[in-house]
């Protein structure tokens, strides 16, 4: 019983760890996603009043 519960144990803290990693991943790729998108609209921004000038 105490080596089913230690694996069940184990188990459950690889996986915390795995989704800690894939969390900071995503915040990674959120953040960098944002900065394109800030960036493009920047750049059309720019075109926007070259065009109006």
């Amino acid at each position: 019983m105490k080596r089913i519960a230690f694996t069940a144990i184990a188990f459950a803290l690889s996986l915390t760890l795995a989704a800690c990693n894939t969390w900071t991943g995503v915040k990674q790729d959120a953040k960098q996603a944002g900065q394109a998108a800030g960036k493009g609209i920047e750049k059309a921004g720019e075109k926007v009043q070259d065009v109006a000038k």
